[in-house]
C-alpha cells in the first residue's frame, strides 16, 4: 500500500497531507477527535483573536458604570480566553495522536509573543499565525505590513526555536513569491496558501452591508495551485500548505501535484463530516497505487514551477491560450465553445 506519510513545517510527523483547518469545527475536542479518528493528519485549532478580545471589552466597558475599569476588564478577558485556547490545547492532546496546532490572530507584536508562548507552553505542536488584516493607513510606507511579518517571525522563531511556525497569508500582498522568501530566511516553518477574509455584501433592496458567502467555493482553490506550484519552485525549502476550495481526494491530489506539503479541508467538513476525510484519503492512496507512486515525497510538486514550462503556465495571467487558438472563439476548461454573448466569461 501506498505511504501517505509527509513532513509539514518542516519539523512535524503527519500519518497523511490532509489537515483539519481552524474553524468552528476545531474548538470541540469530541468532534476534533472524529475528524482525526478519520485520518487526518493534524488539526489547527479554532483561532484566538486579540481584536476580538478587544471588542468584548469595549462592549463591556461601554456599559459599566466604572469606567475606569477598563485595565481590570482587558486583563479579565484576556486572561479568560486565553485559558479557554489552553484548555483546548491541553484536551486534545490527551486525545489525540496527531499534532495539535495552535492559531493566533493579534495585530501588537508583544501580543504575538505572549500569546505564543501560552500556548506552546499548554502543549500546542506547532504556531499557525493568522495574519489577515487589510492596511488601509493611507501613510504607511509600501512594504511596512511585510517587513512587519518578517521580524515577527524572526523574533518568534529566536524565542521559540522548537516550535515550527507557520503563516497563514492573504492574497493582498504585491509579492508573495519574495514575502514566502524573505519568511523562509526569518526562520519560518511554512506558510498556509491562502487565508480567506470575511466577504461583505450589499442588500440592494435595504441599503445595507450584509455578510457575503461564508463557505469557500471549489474556485478557490485555483488561486492556491498557482501559488503553491510558484512558491515551491521559488522556495523550495518552504513548507506549504494549501487552503480553501479543497472538496475532495481528487483537490488533495491536485494539491500535491503542485507543490503543497499538506492540504487544509474547512468547507467540506462542515458539509460532509468525517466521511470527506476517509474519502479523500482513500482516493489518494488508490491514485497514488494506480500511478506506482510509493510515497508522498514522490508525488509532491510534480507539477511545480521548477521547470519553465510549468512556470510559464503557472505566471500567465490573461487568456492568452484561448485567444490565440485556431478557432476565433475561447474555449473554456472543459473543451467546448463560449459565447462570445455571455458577458461572464
Amino acid at each position: 500500500m501506498a505511504n501517505t506519510s509527509t513532513k509539514y513545517a518542516n519539523k512535524l510527523s503527519l500519518r497523511s497531507p490532509l489537515i483539519i483547518a481552524s474553524s468552528g469545527l476545531t474548538s470541540d475536542p469530541k468532534k476534533i477527535k472524529e475528524l482525526a479518528n478519520a485520518g487526518a493528519g493534524a488539526v489547527v485549532l479554532k483561532s484566538i483573536f486579540e481584536e476580538q478580545m478587544e471588542q468584548e471589552v469595549s462592549n463591556l466597558e461601554s456599559s459599566s458604570d466604572f469606567p475606569g475599569a477598563m485595565e481590570y476588564l482587558q486583563s479579565y478577558v484576556q486572561d479568560h480566553a486565553l485559558s479557554e485556547h489552553t484548555d483546548l490545547i491541553k484536551a486534545c492532546k490527551d486525545s489525540l495522536e496527531i499534532p495539535v496546532i495552535a492559531s493566533i490572530n493579534c495585530y501588537k507584536a508583544d501580543t504575538w509573543m505572549e500569546y505564543a508562548h501560552s500556548l506552546v507552553e499548554a502543549g500546542a505542536d506547532a504556531l499557525e499565525l493568522n495574519v489577515m488584516r487589510i492596511d488601509t493607513d493611507r501613510a504607511q510606507e509600501w512594504g511596512t505590513a511585510e517587513k512587519g511579518l518578517v521580524q515577527m517571525v524572526a523574533d518568534l522563531t529566536k524565542a521559540l526555536p522548537r516550535v515550527p511556525i507557520t503563516l497563514k497569508l492573504s492574497k493582498y500582498y504585491t509579492n508573495i513569491i519574495s514575502l514566502c522568501r524573505s519568511l523562509s530566511i526569518s526562520g519560518a516553518g511554512g506558510v498556509v496558501l491562502f487565508n480567506r477574509s470575511y466577504l461583505p455584501d450589499i442588500d440592494i433592496h435595504n441599503e445595507a452591508i450584509v455578510s457575503g458567502p461564508i463557505f469557500s467555493s471549489e474556485t478557490d482553490l485555483l488561486d492556491g495551485i498557482r501559488y503553491t506550484s510558484l512558491v515551491r519552485g521559488a522556495v523550495p525549502d518552504l513548507s506549504i500548505a494549501i487552503s480553501s476550495g479543497a472538496r475532495d481526494g481528487k483537490d488533495l491530489v491536485k494539491g500535491l501535484l503542485a507543490g503543497a506539503d499538506a492540504v487544509q479541508y474547512c468547507t467540506a467538513l462542515y458539509k460532509g463530516g468525517a466521511r470527506i476525510i476517509e474519502e479523500s484519503l482513500a482516493y489518494l492512496t488508490k491514485w497514488m497505487e494506480e500511478h506506482k507512486y510509493a510515497g508522498i515525497d514522490e508525488v509532491v510538486g510534480r507539477l511545480a514551477a521548477t521547470r519553465i514550462d510549468h512556470a510559464n503556465v503557472m505566471q500567465r495571467s490573461q487568456f492568452m491560450k484561448h485567444f490565440s487558438s485556431h478557432d476565433d472563439r475561447p474555449v473554456d476548461s472543459f473543451g467546448g465553445n463560449i459565447d462570445r454573448n455571455d458577458t461572464n466569461y
